[in-house]
């Protein structure tokens, strides 16, 4: 009303100044024109004939824009001028998250992956207004070094190393993941049938021996065939399974008892048996002596996972077995997964 009531007063002095002056000629009369303009112009500056709108005793012009606090919130206000004030909830300053390990920021219910300690790590930027980040990896698998998604699929040799496995991830919140042999075969020619990964099977070598082989597959249908729980003795040229006994004599005519031991080299051990008389002719004594191992030539073994150690350091592989003396009583035993499972075997001497 004060800015009004000034405007006014100013637009009748300027008036009064132009009406109530002596009469001059033409050229006075354009100076005096330009003098009104410019008071007329400098009098609307302070006239409410400039739109604009009023809050907190505040003037903010025509499309003029201020924040007005509401509820916790803060509003964006626009002045429209005649028509009044408008407000909206002003938008949030999106937040994010910034991953140290990757350096880089994430927005709100982004998910990213994130290496640490050897594994992928699922994380997820949660904000909570501290840039709070959770990162998981339940569900994840991860195996050989690798990182693995729920429903992804790989391949891995068993441990035995006789044949692969496709392994699925399943997660179940702790990382687990199941394998099966591969639905591969293999085909061998020498005996005219194919058989499944891991399926072990027997056949004849170099005529009289037995091997046994096993379907690896590896995508080529990769067979591997091995002597070292069999016993292949070339005097008898029979072969025998570990536990087996058979009887042979040799070039003296002494005859031995033989057992097969294996011991992840196709080993056996002879026994010679031999008789004497006694002073009186009558009575038959029976005398045992050790004759050395009979070893088959295979391969080195080499220590894996699953293997078992026994006490003379020999090194078993997953599914080997042997025979182990305790004092007079003999048991077959079997290394299964790095443990070593045993039961009673006994074997009558024979005469």
């Amino acid at each position: 009303m004060l800015r009004g009531s000034v405007a006014g007063l100013l637009l009748l002095c300027a008036g009064s100044a132009v009406l109530g002056g002596p009469q001059a000629g033409r050229g006075e009369e354009q100076q005096q024109q330009v003098a009104l303009d410019t008071a007329f112009l400098e009098a609307t500056q302070y006239s409410g004939l400039q739109e604009g709108c009023t809050e907190n005793s505040r003037f903010y012009r025509a499309n003029e824009q201020w924040e007005r606090p509401y509820m916790g919130s803060t509003l964006l206000c626009t002045c429209r001028g005649s028509a009044g004030v408008t407000c909206e909830s002003k938008p949030a300053m999106e937040e994010t998250c910034y991953d140290k390990v990757n350096m880089r920021s994430y927005r709100v219910g982004e998910t990213y992956e994130r290496p640490k300690d050897g594994m992928i790590w699922d994380c997820t930027c949660i904000g909570s207004g501290k840039g709070k980040i959770s990162c998981t990896i339940a569900n994840r698998c991860h195996e050989g070094g690798r990182s693995y998604r729920i429903g992804e699929k790989w391949t891995r040799p068993h441990d035995t190393g006789d044949y692969m496995l496709e392994c699925v991830c399943l997660g179940n919140g702790k990382g687990e993941w199941t394998c099966k042999p591969v639905a591969e075969r293999c085909y061998d020619s020498s005996v005219g049938s194919s058989y499944v990964v891991g399926q072990t099977w027997e056949k004849p070598y170099q005529g009289w021996m037995i091997v046994d082989c096993t379907c690896l597959g590896e995508g080529n249908g990769r067979i591997t065939c091995t002597s070292r729980n069999r016993c292949n003795d070339q005097d008898t040229r029979k072969s025998y399974r570990i536990g087996e006994t058979w009887s042979k004599v040799d070039t003296n005519g002494h005859r031995l008892q033989c057992l097969c031991t294996g011991n992840g080299r196709g080993e056996w051990k002879c026994e010679r048996h031999s008789s004497t008389h006694t002073a009186l002719g009558m009575e038959l004594v029976a005398q045992v002596r050790p004759v050395t191992h009979q070893v088959d030539v295979v391969n080195q073994l080499v220590e894996e996972e699953g293997s078992c150690r026994v006490a003379s350091e020999v090194i078993y592989s997953n599914g080997m077995s042997w025979v182990q003396t305790q004092g007079s009583q003999q048991r077959i035993c079997t290394c299964v997964n790095g443990g070593i499972g045993c039961e009673d075997w006994g074997v009558k001497p024979l005469y």
